[in-house]
């Protein structure tokens, strides 16, 4: 049920993702999950259906599709298979910024592949701050720029900590600064083709959940053309640039990943909760998990409203800063902890023994504290939003 009004075509999508995502993408999840598995078939269905251009506008090939289309998208694959949402996600946030401000060249390069579902791509976000290893906060961008060479700019053993995706997409997108260029504001954005230069993971991803999103750290080394650095013909505009079209759908998306494990789980437990016993009992006729049910989706339709009323002003420019967008992410995030937890101990035994999969969304529920903008950061940054310091 959406309390928030959709559009027959927001709806369409919404139904045919549901679809592909209960027949393709849930049947593996459960493997994907116990084998730290890559989701590479569950991607490839999104890549069949034409969803790696759900961002790029349909006069460039794509689908054209508007905020509010892409987290109902993403929560409908989540449902099924929160590491697959969470690849996917992270493809669309690295296409974003190119597919909204291109320059010729970009667009014949990049977005124009991509409407022909040539190319999937990874953010290489987060570097681990001082070299003692005890500050693991990541930060936006290298304290060291990168040089320009002959040719381009140089990548010279430029580590990543965290990129989901790692060494499965062909196209990575970095945050970097640039020697000679600006030194505050937002940082720069590079697109990397993974078979120009040297790259390598390190290690092997063995998280407590999205086990199969492969986010491993990687080492870039190599020379990447100038004119792979986004905004380049948009140097004074760069920054509105950036928080009216990348950080939107890089914030929101995160929302719709963790709502989607929220009403998954939730979905799950009402079928479940509503099966007989062999004594004609239903779980359900208990009254505190009738009541716990019912609860849960009071907080799961609250959470999707006010999601989709953040991507809708996202849509029509409403937003004057990021305050709806954070938010959005910190109540979808914990509502999927909430829910994930309380079906756990709704169904007690059955649920810890891993008789039905509430163990996984809960585990990969807690990743919605701390991925992304993790939640304690974006309290901080909703406060200075809400309260601007002023100026002296």
């Amino acid at each position: 049920m959406n309390y928030f009004p959709l559009t027959g075509e927001q709806q369409a999508w919404k139904d045919r993702v549901s679809s592909i995502a209960e027949k393709t993408i849930g049947p593996r999840a459960a493997e994907y999950d116990r084998l730290a598995k890559f989701p590479q078939e569950s991607l490839d269905a999104l890549k069949d259906a034409g969803l790696l251009g759900l961002r790029v506008s349909k006069e460039h090939g794509g689908l054209g599709a508007d905020m509010v289309t892409t987290c109902l998208v993403v929560e409908e694959v989540a449902k099924k298979c929160p590491s697959t949402a969470m690849c996917y996600k992270m493809h669309l946030e690295s296409m974003e910024a190119v597919s909204r401000i291109p320059t010729a060249y970009q667009l014949e390069k990049f977005v124009k592949p991509l409407a022909r579902k040539k190319i999937f791509a990874a953010a290489a976000g987060g570097e681990s701050r001082g070299q003692t290893g005890t500050d693991w906060r990541p930060v936006s961008a290298p304290d060291t720029p990168l040089k320009s060479v002959d040719g381009g700019l140089l990548l010279e053993n430029v580590r990543k900590s965290y990129v989901t995706s790692a060494g499965h997409a062909e196209v990575y997108i970095m945050f970097c600064r640039v020697e000679g260029g600006r030194t505050d504001g937002p940082p720069d954005l590079l697109m990397i083709e993974a078979d120009q230069v040297e790259w390598e993971t390190v290690g092997e991803w063995d998280g407590l959940g999205m086990r199969g999103n492969a986010s491993t750290p990687m080492i870039f080394n190599g020379v990447v053309p100038y004119e792979n650095l986004l905004g380049i013909e948009l140097e004074g505009e760069k920054e509105p640039v950036m928080q009216r079209y990348m950080m939107p759908v890089l914030i929101l998306t995160y929302a719709a990943a963790y709502l989607g494990i929220a009403s998954g789980a939730f979905d799950l437990a009402c079928v479940e909760g509503d099966r007989r016993f062999a004594s004609g009992a239903r779980r359900l006729d208990n009254p505190i998990n009738k009541r716990r049910i019912a609860e849960l989706s009071a907080q799961i339709q609250s959470a999707r409203a006010f999601l989709h009323t953040a991507a809708s002003m996202a849509d029509d420019g409403r937003a004057t800063s990021l305050l709806p967008y954070i938010q959005a992410k910190v109540i979808c995030s914990e509502v999927a902890v909430r829910v994930t937890q309380d079906l756990m101990t709704m169904f007690g035994g059955t649920a810890f023994s891993k008789q039905l999969p509430f163990e996984r969304y809960f585990r990969d529920a807690r990743a919605g504290l701390i991925m992304g903008m993790a939640n304690d950061q974006a309290y901080e940054v909703i406060g200075d939003l809400m309260f601007p310091a002023l100026s002296s």
